[in-house]
């Protein structure tokens, strides 16, 4: 008798199964794999961007310094040829959008800029002398800021935090207080006190300035508003007409001069409230280069003897 057999059936294969998951994990690989790269380049190109931002940066300010060296030599040269201070000068012509580049460069910086008179404003630190306030010129800025539509009564928080940043002296001559608070830098350090406004201040500042030295303001540079409030009993009216007759060329020659145009003899400014030569001038610069704006301010001295000295120099932003 013949026994029948039968073939056992082989397990079925799992190999496609297996070939899909190997796929989707080789795809899920090359998917970190291509974020992981796109990232590093991101990071690489933003890496770039900002070594150009800092070299473009960097030769700006290169620009710039080489700029506030041609502004001392201006300055410097007409202080030599001119005995006053007028905007008729060279120092007073802005340099315009002037387009800057190497030959054989793509690359193009602009730069622009001007020197302002610092001496054409009300100086804040002629307020105090040794720590005591000073009746003319706190009556000075009081009729400024009442010019300006700016409570009067600003003045005397002004005023005492500029003697603040001043010693006082015994009648001895020893130092009776030591200063109570550091000295202003720029008029914007106003911003500190509670009762003055940013926009208050914005239109103050065509007006006003703060200088490390007491100064007479330039009757050829000043503003009709400053030279009312200066000269005590010039009427605004009338310092609008000789300003506009001033600025038709009919300069200062010195302040006898500008005495005698008044046409009162009750108005006689002294020397220490009106001059016609400037010694303080701010230089402002700008250069654009690439994707970077540098603005900066300078506070230059010409003291008419050797290249005008910066006192301070800051970037804006």
């Amino acid at each position: 008798m013949k026994t029948s057999s039968f073939a056992t059936p082989a397990p079925p294969t799992r190999r496609p199964a297996q070939s899909g998951m190997a796929v989707i994990g080789a795809l899920l690989v090359v998917m970190v794999a291509t974020v992981l790269v796109a990232g590093l380049i991101q990071r690489q190109a933003a890496d770039v961007r900002a070594m150009e931002n800092a070299f473009a940066r960097s030769q700006g300010r290169l620009l710039l310094a080489n700029g506030l060296d041609w502004a001392r030599m201006v300055l410097y040269s007409d202080g030599r040829r001119f005995a006053t201070t007028r905007p008729d000068q060279l120092w007073a012509i802005p340099v315009a959008d002037t387009r800057i580049s190497q030959a054989g460069e793509d690359r193009v910086a602009v730069l622009s800029g001007r020197i302002e008179d610092e001496q054409g404003k009300f100086n804040l630190r002629n307020l105090a002398q040794h720590g005591v306030v000073q009746a003319p010129a706190y009556e000075a800025l009081q009729r400024l800021l009442a010019l300006q539509d700016q409570a009067p009564e600003l003045a005397s928080q002004i005023a005492r935090r500029i003697a603040m940043t001043q010693m006082e002296i015994a009648p001895d001559g020893s130092i009776a207080r030591a200063p109570l608070a550091p000295m202003l830098t720029t008029v914007n350090d106003l911003l500190a006190l509670d009762t003055i406004s940013a926009d208050a201040l914005d239109r103050l500042r065509p007006h006003i300035t703060v200088l490390p030295d007491a100064t007479a303001v330039n009757a050829n540079t000043a503003s009709a508003e400053v030279l009312a409030a200066v000269v005590p009993g010039l009427a605004l009216p009338l310092a609008r007409a000789i300003v506009a007759q001033r600025d038709r060329g009919a300069w200062f020659n010195d302040r006898a001069d500008f005495a005698n145009r008044l046409a009162n003899p009750d108005m006689n400014p002294t020397e220490a409230q009106i001059g016609v030569v400037s010694n303080w001038f701010l230089v402002k610069g700008a250069v654009t280069l690439d994707r970077s704006v540098i603005t900066t301010q300078a506070l230059v001295n010409r003291n008419g003897r050797t290249t005008p000295e910066i006192i301070w120099t800051m970037e804006l932003h």
